[in-house]
């Protein structure tokens, strides 16, 4: 196991599931700070570690990665509004589909562009703004009703079901330690492991893991422990975190190919 880190702060645990076999080692990027350039070394490393950048659209190279940064959804799918869960595999195909079982969920949303209304979620708290900084100007995302979601994988455009070797996600206003978190599923559902994410109060954190092979057909997000809407009072232990860029190896349903 090797962890990168480009960070003076870094905070990581690993749990890892049966299903994951002592030959198979992974590797974990993390860093956090208080802006963009703190954690841009760290998001480099991972992304090198996957491949070159498939633009969205099918067919790309399997041995390459998706990113989705939201800066490019429309306003007509950013808030107040909600994101579709299957937008990343239908409107901007990247083979990304959001899900979340919770009845207490109520949707997802994607935070507005100064153009078209309040930024940074101040659409529903006000304040929030103040807290929350971007990675990639300006969109950040949340799960509306509950604060954790899943993200399956496809073939790109297509709805076969797909896997991919690593998946990183940037975060804002991790200020609680073991709280915000990646957990990552094989095709079966067994847990491969739980990986939290540095902490950087009001400021950016990143957490990635690259496994050896296309082993991991879902992520479980875990973005701190209260829901969008609530006030954020880390002392009083509630942390509301929202998350940025996402980057993932290409999803293919060949487990073969590295």
């Amino acid at each position: 196991m090797t962890i990168q880190s480009a960070s003076k702060s870094i905070l990581i645990l690993l749990t890892a599931g049966a299903g994951l076999s002592a030959q198979a080692t992974h590797a974990i990027y993390g860093a956090s700070g208080d802006n963009a350039a703190a954690i841009q070394g760290a998001v480099n490393s991972f992304r090198a570690s996957l491949g070159a950048l498939n633009p969205p659209g099918q067919g790309g190279d399997v041995n390459g990665r998706r990113e989705i940064n939201w800066d490019a959804v429309p306003a007509g799918f950013s808030a107040p509004n909600n994101l579709p869960p299957d937008f990343f595999n239908r409107n901007s195909v990247r083979g990304a589909v959001f899900v979340n079982d919770n009845p207490a969920w109520s949707g997802f949303q994607v935070s507005a562009n100064a153009a078209d209304g309040p930024v940074r979620f101040d659409s529903i708290l006000n304040g929030y703004s103040a807290i929350f900084k971007v990675f990639s100007e300006q969109k950040l995302f949340t799960s509306i009703g509950t604060s954790d979601y899943n993200v399956d994988f496809f073939v790109p455009g297509t709805p076969t079901k797909g896997k991919v070797k690593g998946f990183g996600a940037v975060f804002a206003n991790v200020a609680l330690p073991f709280t915000t978190a990646l957990e990552f599923y094989n095709g079966d559902g067994l847990l491969l492991g739980r990986y939290y994410a540095p902490v950087a109060a009001r400021g950016l954190s990143f957490i990635g893991v690259t496994f050896p092979s296309k082993m991991v057909a879902r992520v479980r997000v875990v973005p701190g422990n209260a829901v969008a809407g609530t006030p954020d009072n880390p002392a009083g232990n509630v942390n509301v975190v929202f998350a940025d860029d996402f980057i993932y190896g290409e999803p293919s349903n060949d487990c073969v190919v590295n």
